[in-house]
């Protein structure tokens, strides 16, 4: 498990849940780049001529996420008592968030919680399993997520116990349901999908509008990480589609140097190279430390803007402080996704089929940082429709 500096590893939880061996793929370029707009809202800035499909999808993520119900409603009633065995992948500030919406869901439900802490390593998470299979629960949930094509034999001992198992955050929301996902064919039930390709669009979408149109982007890409390909191949589906004025460069590090001396020299090389980067996308919120030193050190934090994806605390600060090169961040609900979780947990211990479950995201920038709360946690902003929806499908009272 990789150990970042005190902001990066604010995200671990969020990036080390998607540790694979999936490779980057390599960037690409087209015309020539041009400065950032100035000032206003993304959607303000790109007015002048950026494509109606990139403002209406940021009209949408720039406002509060909308509550669907994932499935048929859930009588919960019958399952009071129930035991669920949680093994997160670390506690981590994001972990621990996730955690406080499955406590608030499992308690209004009647359903006990065991959570397992560990430090992230898999000896942890296999000694996790065994103690959960002989404690014998209704339910084992990889919780944001331990990697499961790591834990093959004691996922294959849960399913000749009887035990079903739920795997969260770890599936990119394109990714297949079980038993076709990657490391669910020993017996994975069901899982909980991360809107990662689709943070990656977003992160286009907004440097798109952002620059109207005229962008010259860096994309700092990670090499080991499951979703990532998708990710990039999201991104640069929106700038071949909706920005032919825009120029991309993708350079990828390895996630096992991520806290390591010199992991983002291939930045400060990059900017050397490319004079013209105005724009940066180092795709996760862990690898913004990093990528801002290497910008920092070129003295051309003046010049550039960064957009990133998870929402963590102190990326939303720099958002706020309007000084940060850091302009924009897709965000995640960490308590929504507690919910989700538990709604899929739900469904299983009540004998249903699994939900096609999933989690919305929500871009914060200068036009709406402000409902995001004052920090230091940055957690709201994500309205109140998720609770009271999420209650209502449950057949239980809305919460206060």
């Amino acid at each position: 498990m990789v150990k970042l500096s005190s902001r990066g590893g604010v995200w671990l939880a969020g990036l080390a849940v998607l540790v694979a061996v999936a490779a980057c793929s390599s960037g690409g370029s087209s015309s020539s780049s041009s400065s950032p707009a100035a000032g206003g809202s993304p959607a303000a800035a790109g007015s002048g001529g950026v494509p109606a499909a990139v403002t209406a999808t940021l009209s949408k993520y720039l406002g509060v996420p909308v509550f669907t119900p994932p499935g048929a409603p859930v009588d919960v009633a019958k399952l009071r008592g129930k035991r669920v065995f949680v093994i997160p992948i670390e506690e981590t500030p994001f972990t621990q968030a996730v955690e406080a919406g499955e406590r608030a869901a499992a308690k209004a439900a009647g359903v006990q919680l065991t959570f397992y802490p560990n430090q992230g390593q898999v000896s942890q998470w296999v000694q996790g399993m065994q103690t959960a299979i002989a404690q014998k629960p209704a339910l084992i949930i990889l919780d944001t997520s331990p990697d499961p094509r790591q834990l093959q034999p004691q996922i294959a001992a849960a399913k000749a116990a009887g035990i079903p198992v739920l795997v969260t955050h770890f599936y990119d929301m394109t990714s297949p349901q079980p038993p076709a996902c990657a490391g669910c064919a020993a017996g994975v039930t069901a899982i909980v999908k991360a809107p990662i390709s689709v943070a990656g669009g977003a992160e286009a979408d907004w440097i798109i509008a952002n620059s109207a149109g005229k962008a010259n982007v860096l994309i700092v890409s990670l090499n080991g990480l499951l979703p990532v390909p998708g990710m990039v191949a999201a991104a640069d589906a929106q700038f071949k589609q909706y920005c032919p004025g825009c120029k991309v460069t993708t350079v990828a590090i390895n996630l096992s140097q991520l806290g390591t001396a010199g992991a983002f020299g291939q930045v400060s090389s990059a900017l050397v190279q490319n004079p013209g980067i105005n724009y940066v996308d180092p795709l996760f919120d862990a690898s913004i430390p990093g990528t801002l030193a290497a910008i920092e050190a070129s003295g051309k934090s003046s010049q550039i803007k960064m957009v990133s994806f998870n929402g963590s605390s102190f990326a939303l600060q720099d958002v706020a402080s309007g000084t940060s090169p850091v302009a924009a961040d897709v965000a995640e609900p960490d308590t929504w996704v507690g919910y989700a979780n538990m709604d899929q947990a739900f469904r299983m211990m009540a004998g249903m089929p699994p939900a096609n479950e999933t989690t919305p995201i929500r871009i914060f920038d200068s036009s709406n940082i402000t409902q995001a709360g004052g920090g230091p946690a940055y957690s709201g902003g994500y309205g109140t429709s998720y609770t009271t929806g999420f209650f209502k499908l449950w057949g239980l009272p809305s919460p206060t």
